[in-house]
């Protein structure tokens, strides 16, 4: 059991493998890990991105759909479009006992993710097959990469020659968590050939389980936030012209962000501008709290985020204290860093244990003010000394340079498998 980074062997330039991915999370939603890694993968061996069975309000109609977003990158998902009654009844069965679903964050919703355990679960995965079969090279070994144990089920299916299980989040700890998943996870670990973990907290929960997990913390593709470093970028629409100080956060604003705080904050500091970038999800948007100085700009695409990122005076990592973030290291804060943005987080543990000598951090509404006013008095030094950091920090967390080592791992463990089965 090796923490990843120092024990891949070196990595080859191409090897003949066909590559399935079944993930919780949409391609097309916020930019997150599976898609920094899966398109980076893609430049390497063919990918099949499976998602979640979807729901839409529209003309009837059901259908296996596949589209290729890049040279080696397909994408897959059933779609089901309905009147309105259908699916708000498709809607309801997929609630959790307590009558929640992590779509429904208000009363206009028009589509919606069935997650991986509706009634349709069983046709997605016989389409997934079907496709497949007729899809992957027959000379090429199948790897199966997996994000969430509720598809364990296409290890029988697909009969992969490798199987990954990427656990970026302990899944288990989030508000609507189906009650299955911890007995599917037994069954993945159990069957699955390579395990990463997503951040220390995930890696230590995971070593004891299985034979070969392996560190990766999700990283940062620096290029992609050093223009929020210039100096006069045009700001949002949505930030232009407010009060200074503006602390910002962007990414999902969800069960694991601390609105008490956020309340707050705002109070404590009525002339300060509170900025919160991204969609609301298993929240109900009337939950967020209301203010003058709050702005929520809602959800953008992932190469709108440096402008918006440009506008902070401080970044901000406003996380409540809870089950969902207890194995939580968010990639915002390595993005936060790219662009040199003086960072306040609550204090998660990973955060803590992996960024503290870069981020402030706060335990306290008070607190918090208090590290962002510390941050607006940051002298010219002691912001060179925080940025030499940083850069150290972000050279030894590239995208690029993790799937290097992972790719390294996959292609080992795949010959080793092979060779022992020839």
């Amino acid at each position: 059991m090796t923490r990843g980074q120092d024990s891949a062997p070196p990595t080859r330039d191409r090897v003949l493998v066909d590559l399935v991915c079944a993930s919780h999370l949409t391609w097309d939603w916020v930019w997150q890990r599976p898609q920094q890694l899966l398109a980076r993968l893609s430049r390497h061996y063919p990918v099949l991105y499976v998602e979640e069975p979807w729901i839409w309000i529209g003309a009837p109609s059901e259908e296996f759909r596949v589209r290729e977003v890049g040279p080696g990158l397909r994408i897959a998902r059933l779609e089901l479009r309905s009147d309105p009654d259908t699916f708000w009844r498709r809607l309801d069965e997929t609630r959790d006992r307590d009558g929640f679903h992590p779509s429904e964050v208000s009363e206009d919703i028009e589509a919606a993710a069935l997650m991986f355990e509706s009634r349709f679960q069983p046709r997605l995965e016989e389409e997934v097959r079907r496709y497949v079969a007729g899809w992957r090279r027959r000379e090429a070994p199948l790897v199966l990469w997996l994000y969430t144990p509720m598809v364990v089920g296409l290890v029988d299916l697909l009969g992969p020659d490798l199987v990954v299980y990427d656990a970026m989040d302990e899944l288990s700890a989030f508000r609507s968590a189906p009650p299955r998943l911890p007995e599917l996870e037994r069954e993945l670990l159990a069957r699955a050939d390579l395990v990463f973990a997503g951040s220390p907290s995930v890696y230590e929960s995971k070593k004891r389980r299985h034979p070969d997990v392996h560190l990766f913390p999700s990283g940062v593709e620096p290029a992609d936030f050093a223009p929020s470093r210039a100096e006069n970028l045009p700001s949002p629409r949505e930030v232009r012209g407010v009060p200074r100080p503006i602390i910002g956060y962007y990414g999902v604003i969800d069960e694991r962000s601390d609105l008490d705080l956020l309340a707050s904050v705002a109070d404590l500091r009525p002339d300060w501008t509170w900025v919160m970038v991204g969609p609301v999800i298993k929240i109900e948007e009337r939950a967020l709290p209301r203010r003058q100085n709050i702005i929520y700009p809602g959800k953008k695409r992932y190469d709108e985020l440096p402008l918006y990122l440009a506008a902070f005076d401080v970044a901000m990592i406003p996380f409540a204290m809870n089950d969902a973030t207890r194995h939580l290291l968010p990639t915002k804060t390595l993005e936060y860093m790219a662009a040199h943005k003086p960072i306040v987080s609550t204090p998660l543990k990973d955060v803590v244990e992996s960024f503290g000598s870069v981020v402030r951090i706060a335990a306290t509404s008070t607190q918090f003010v208090e590290q962002v006013e510390a941050a607006l008095r940051e002298t010219e030094g002691e912001r060179a000394e925080r940025e030499r950091r940083e850069d150290k920090l972000l050279s030894a967390h590239s995208w690029d340079g993790i799937v290097g080592r992972m790719r390294s791992l996959v292609e080992d463990r795949l010959a080793r498998k092979l060779a022992a089965q020839s």
